[in-house]
């Protein structure tokens, strides 16, 4: 899992240029795995999805603490990524 923008200096209000940066890594990412795939002979899938919103975010844990983000945001991206088609990205 990936977020972009989740603090003041990372969330860009009017030009939403984080949400371009979160869009622009996934693709990336993609491009990796074919460079990947085609290296090591492999046949690796990947799915995608991509959501925006608002989210809860803390860190939860009293023996190992974690951050973690929570939400419809997340929730929808997950069941997005989880139920798209392999080697394409899911946008909402």
């Amino acid at each position: 899992m990936a977020a972009s923008g989740l603090n003041a200096a990372t969330y860009d209000r009017e030009g939403r240029s984080h949400i371009a940066a979160l869009a622009d890594y996934a693709m990336h990412l993609m491009e990796q795995m074919k460079y990947i795939n085609e290296h090591s002979f492999n046949n690796f899938q990947m799915k995608i999805g991509l959501n925006m919103g608002p989210v809860v975010a803390g860190v939860i844990g009293a023996r190992k603490p974690q951050y973690d983000i929570w939400g419809n945001t997340v929730n929808v991206s997950s069941r997005m990524d989880s139920t798209g088609v392999p080697d394409r990205i899911q946008v909402s």
